[in-house]
């Protein structure tokens, strides 16, 4: 049986829907609308006799790869108290 798997992905402004690793729509202010687009392009692919798997991420896994890059350099990196001070007598 074939099967289409639907993805909502976090993107820079929204939330984008893949299906099958190909973009469709626009970008959706929530999860929860990308989820509702999702269901409506996956209906079509059930009315058509295909099986469908719609994946959404989890509240941990919303944030950007590049922002949990960022706490954890922070986190480790040493903090300077007050301001360095360069060309000092």
């Amino acid at each position: 049986m074939e099967r289409s798997v639907f993805e909502i992905v976090k993107a820079p402004l929204g939330w984008s829907v893949f299906a099958d690793n190909v973009k469709i729509g626009g970008v959706y202010d929530s999860r929860g609308a990308a989820l509702e687009a999702a269901a409506l392009a996956a209906s079509y692919s059930i009315s058509d006799g295909v099986g469908v798997q719609i994946n959404v991420p989890g509240a941990e896994e919303e944030r950007p790869r590049w922002a949990v890059a960022f706490d954890i350099a922070n986190s480790i990196l040493p903090t300077r108290s007050g301001r360095e001070r360069s060309g000092s007598r």
